[in-house]
């Protein structure tokens, strides 16, 4: 791999990192309002970024399949929690979505240190 690809890597990988946080973010901030569209919108537009940013990596492709899986959970808990008028418990959905971006960002960052 040339300088240049592995600086072009390198610039995916932190982009990534920083949407991975924006991410964390907003969802711990849906968590607080799951009713608010606005959040639902801006959390869509943080996995579409990451999506792309991710298919400059196929190592990582495992690990953003369980983001993927894990944020699907936590948004079907929300959705759930949205239509029934049952408290629903999203703190182990959540720790479990906290914990694959955490893996994703480790994968990230050994991404950066090859580079």
């Amino acid at each position: 791999m040339s300088a240049s690809q592995a600086s072009a890597q390198s610039a995916i990988a932190f982009q990534l990192i920083a949407s991975l946080e924006a991410y964390e973010a907003d969802v711990g901030q849906l968590l607080g309002l799951p009713g608010d569209p606005e959040h639902y919108r801006r959390v869509g537009r943080h996995v579409d970024d990451m999506r792309m940013y991710v298919s400059t990596f196929p190592t990582l492709a495992v690990a953003w399949v369980e983001v993927l899986i894990r944020h699907f959970e936590l948004t079907h808990g929300l959705w759930r929690l949205q239509q029934s008028a049952e408290p629903a418990d999203l703190a182990a959905p959540h720790q479990q979505l906290l914990a694959a971006v955490a893996r994703l960002r480790q994968l990230c960052l050994r991404v950066i240190a090859s580079a």
